[in-house]
């Protein structure tokens, strides 16, 4: 039998299955975050929040569950468009912003959130990320209500459900882009990120090996956040440090005014040198295309550069490339 959350639409039907659903994402980060974690009782004013962290003056965490049971069509996608934007035009001080869903996306609907995600947050300077099925049971295991939301067979059915998408995720990471194969149908799904203006404003114009770095980074910390949110989580920010930290060896010595190829030249280098050693990972979806990946992350996040100066060169080349569009 294939278990995902469908079985509690035959159970409850789709309403209950929806309720039961929410009901378990409110106890997950009310778990995590205790008193700070609220829910938004639905209205046709509730600015597309469900749960809410924080204080909506001071720069909260926003999670929206969508029952998404069947996948992310056009109109899910529009649907994910529509309630971020939503909250981001009343609250622009957000600091993160969640989707909660009970599938597992197959390896074109991870395409299309991978490129929207980097996209948005690019434009929004903010946090986004996906909590799936697989990572949602994970988490509601951890739950002190756990035992009491469902009963035993029900408890049991979950667990099903968990392993299957897990196994699901596993063979969709499997068919997704780890070397050359499929460049063109990611191609342009970068060329609006800061990681990528960062590169062409240190006169680094070979870019499409970078682009399958990050899509790999990407599809990493997804996975590895998916299996176990703590672990999972510290392993990736453990490289991300450790990387930051190797970068920054590599960028007081070979940092250049305007053209950063030999830096990233030499910073690729070390980063292969020490990718069995000091860069070495349990966690095995950690490759040595996604730990170079991780470094255009740091440069999404305005981390790190790739010349002297970087973030000022960078709002030069911005500008210039607005007054052009203009």
């Amino acid at each position: 039998m294939e278990y995902d959350f469908k079985y509690l639409v035959g159970k409850y039907g789709e309403a209950g299955a929806r309720e039961k659903f929410e009901k378990i994402c409110k106890e997950i980060f009310q778990e995590k975050f205790g008193p700070k974690a609220k829910e938004v009782k639905v209205s046709q004013g509730d600015d597309g929040i469900d749960i809410l962290v924080g204080e909506l003056i001071d720069r909260p965490l926003i999670y929206q569950c969508k029952f998404f049971i069947n996948g992310i069509g056009a109109s899910q996608k529009q649907q994910i468009k529509q309630s971020f934007n939503t909250v981001i035009t009343k609250y622009p001080n957000i600091s993160s912003w969640y989707l909660c869903v009970p599938i597992g996306l197959n390896t074109q609907e991870l395409k299309w959130w991978s490129t929207w995600k980097s996209k948005t947050k690019a434009q929004h300077k903010i946090k986004i990320e996906l909590c799936d099925g697989a990572f949602l049971l994970k988490e509601f295991k951890k739950c002190s209500g756990y035992n009491s939301t469902f009963d035993d067979d029900i408890r049991n059915d979950l667990e099903q459900v968990r392993i299957f998408l897990e196994g699901a995720n596993r063979r969709v990471y499997e068919e997704v882009l780890r070397g050359e194969d499929d460049i063109d149908d990611i191609s342009a799904m970068y060329n609006d990120t800061v990681f990528i203006s960062m590169l062409k404003s240190a006169q680094i114009l070979e870019i499409e090996d970078f682009k399958i770095d990050f899509y790999n980074a990407e599809i990493a910390r997804h996975e590895a956040r998916s299996k176990d949110d703590i672990n999972g989580e510290r392993q990736y920010d453990n490289l991300r440090q450790k990387l930051l930290s190797i970068w920054r060896t590599q960028y007081r010595q070979y940092k250049h005014s305007s053209n950063g190829n030999t830096l990233i030249d030499k910073t690729y280098l070390r980063v292969e040198d020490l990718d069995s050693s000091t860069l070495a990972s349990p966690i095995s979806n950690f490759n040595l295309l996604a730990k170079k990946g991780i470094l255009h992350q740091l440069a999404d996040d305005k981390k790190l550069g790739w010349v002297d100066n970087y973030l000022e060169v960078l709002d030069r080349y911005m500008e210039a490339n607005n007054d052009r569009d203009n």
